[in-house]
């Protein structure tokens, strides 16, 4: 986050070690920041959980026909670009 521009403050990383010895909701860690940077930090929360949703989708490369994660650009197999929304996979059900 503080990659992104954000005063970040990393609270309780020095607790994860004692998981097993005192409750696990005790060793988070938390990352604090000012209220006034609340709304852009859940703005970029929701960018990354789209490419995570993106991620899981596979893409079929026009060229080739192997399958690549929804959020690559080009084909990882040949590198040629891949739409930019996959088309729906059809299979036969009997």
């Amino acid at each position: 986050m503080s990659g992104s521009g954000f005063s970040v403050e990393v609270r309780g990383e020095a607790l994860s070690p004692l998981g097993g010895e005192i409750p696990n909701t005790e060793t988070w860690v938390e990352l604090w920041l000012p209220e006034e940077e609340v709304a852009r930090a859940r703005e970029l929360e929701a960018e990354v959980e789209e490419g995570k949703e993106k991620a899981e989708r596979i893409v079929d490369c026009p060229r080739c026909g192997e399958g690549s994660p929804g959020n690559f650009e080009l084909c990882w197999n040949c590198e040629e670009e891949l739409p930019a929304s996959p088309r729906p996979r059809l299979r036969a059900v009997s």
